[in-house]
């Protein structure tokens, strides 16, 4: 069957449409990170609706055993990894080789699901932001770990990208490619940065690929490469492909009790950005100095409750479209007409959960995983071969 395109922002939808069809299989990915260069290709291993693997190609038995020999590394685990694959028959599965290595105390669980997991991350990171191409395979089925809920996958991506913002606009992503200037190496003196840049930096190689030849991640060196750029001895090719980011709607959330307030926050960290506040001037001054994309709103507050607040947001021209959704803890018709009558698109009621109030907000805004987005990317899973 022929790949499906998805544009650049899109991966996110993809992903949660595969979980929330619980689907199996495997995910197929090329996605274009630069127009000059071949494809980035990557699968990504689904299990009832959970992400359980991802990388450049389906893990067999010594590929994932190596990873781990990667990551876990000790002297003496090498030769006896190997002793313990000699004790596993050839047609064992993924799952039977790893409950080898745990009976045998070479490791535990603990540690091969948190290196399965790092990789994930790292994959799905490497995606997210680019167009590309996908194919869903769901007659390949894989059980090798527990997998975990894409909601924390994307919220440790988001808190990586907080990270990577410190680091602009020197570097702009990790698909960035660094430079050596002319003479740079005769001008260093310490000979380890020396030989790493002589071997490393070629002006083809982006901070993704390096960190893949070194086994390490993204983020751990690009600390150095600043300060190397901030030292004269590199520059840095940031080109438009590379610069695209994981963009995040902001939610303000009024409402005058502090625990609802964090509830909020928790749900829809990660999902978007958020910013609380407690009074109706202060909510105003927000509106005014950001750029608001959803607006949820407490009915009964003081001083100016939500009605009037929600009246005066919608009387100013440019808020007239802000969507603006309605949380209280009346349920009667009577209040959700007032609400209507104010200006509000919806009604949340309380008590609510975290999952409820996702799916409300994802009707109006683009969510960093979006929940019934009218630009989702959807497939017929199957139909997928």
């Amino acid at each position: 069957m022929s790949p499906n395109q998805y544009q650049a922002q899109e991966l996110s939808n993809l992903l949660e449409n595969i979980q929330a069809k619980q689907a199996s299989g495997v995910l197929y990915i090329d996605a274009q990170v630069d127009s000059e260069k071949p494809a980035k290709s990557r699968v990504l291993i689904w299990k009832d609706g959970r992400t359980l693997y991802g990388g450049k190609t389906v893990p067999d038995a010594q590929g994932l055993v190596k990873l781990l020999e990667q990551k876990l590394s000790r002297e003496w685990v090498a030769s006896a990894v190997a002793f313990a694959m000699r004790q596993v028959p050839e047609q064992a599965s993924l799952r039977d080789v790893l409950e080898r290595l745990v009976q045998m105390q070479l490791y535990n669980w603990e540690q091969i699901e948190s290196v399965i997991y790092s990789q994930l991350i790292l994959t799905v990171e490497q995606l997210l932001p680019y167009p590309g191409k996908f194919q869903f395979d769901s007659q390949k089925q894989l059980n090798f770990c527990r997998g975990v809920e894409l909601s924390k996958l994307m919220l440790d991506i988001t808190q990586r990208q907080e990270q990577w913002n410190n680091f602009k606009p020197t570097i702009m992503s990790m698909d960035a490619v660094p430079n050596l200037k002319s003479d740079t190496l005769a001008n260093i003196t310490e000979p380890n940065i020396r030989k790493h840049l002589q071997e490393w930096v070629n002006g083809q190689r982006s901070l993704v690929d390096i960190a893949e030849g070194l086994n390490k991640d993204p983020l751990s060196i690009t600390k150095s490469y600043a300060n190397w750029i901030q030292a004269g001895w590199l520059d840095i090719t940031n080109n438009n492909t590379t610069t695209t980011q994981i963009s995040l709607s902001t939610v303000l959330a009024v409402d005058d009790s502090a625990v609802m307030q964090q509830l909020i926050k928790r749900a829809l960290t990660g999902y978007c950005q958020v910013i609380l506040a407690s009074n109706a001037v202060d909510a105003l001054n927000v509106i005014y100095h950001e750029k608001i994309s959803l607006l949820l709103l407490d009915v009964s507050m003081p001083e100016i409750d939500g009605l009037e607040l929600c009246r005066t947001v919608r009387s100013i021209p440019q808020f007239r479209d802000l969507p603006i959704i309605m949380v209280t803890a009346r349920d009667g018709f009577f209040d959700k007409v007032k609400g209507k009558f104010a200006g509000s698109n919806d009604y949340l009621t309380k008590p609510f959960d975290a999952e409820q109030l996702r799916q409300i907000v994802g009707r109006y805004i683009g969510l960093g995983i979006s929940f019934n987005n009218k630009d989702a990317v959807t497939f017929d899973l199957s139909n997928q071969g």
